[in-house]
């Protein structure tokens, strides 16, 4: 891979990152994603304006998932009124494994690093099936202990358009 940015993942925006697929090594979880962009800032951009990566590779290094939140939400009627409250659910082992290997075809919606420790958190939606469905779907959070958080890719594709 011709780039390579090292714990640098607050410098890329995951708007329209898709998840290819899961392929990890034997200490190592390995995402593809599709439509990451890189931003101005991060070490690897030459061009200093946020541009899409082509296929890209984030690896974890020596990780391991901690844990997993199904996320809650609260829902309001056309007056502001609280309709209904769901609570964040922890999610047990069984249920963190069939979600972790089902991550192909969900948004990556953000990585973050937890503040002081090497973790990260990844953000990831569960699309509707219907793509005109306007019910909420399915958001986690997937907490991960790793070393370094590498991402790679070949090239560039387009400069990011703003509307």
């Amino acid at each position: 891979m011709s780039f390579k940015s090292v714990n640098e993942v607050e410098k890329f925006r995951y708007d329209d990152c898709c998840i290819i697929k899961r392929k990890d090594t034997e200490a190592d979880l390995v995402l593809e994603v599709e439509a990451l962009i890189v931003k101005g800032n991060n070490s690897q951009n030459t061009n200093y304006t946020e541009s899409y990566a082509d296929v890209t590779q984030i690896i974890f290094k020596d990780a391991t998932i901690v844990k997993g939140i199904k996320d809650g939400m609260r829902r309001y009627d056309a007056d502001d009124n609280l309709i209904e409250e769901i609570k964040d659910i922890d999610l047990d082992d069984t249920t963190l494994n069939q979600l972790c290997n089902n991550l192909s075809g969900m948004y990556l919606q953000g990585i973050e690093r937890v503040k002081d420790a090497d973790d990260y958190v990844l953000f990831v939606e569960k699309a509707n099936e219907d793509p005109y469905d306007t019910l909420p779907s399915d958001t986690y959070q997937i907490n991960v202990h790793c070393g370094d958080v590498i991402v790679k890719w070949d090239r560039y594709l387009n400069k990011v358009q703003q509307m």
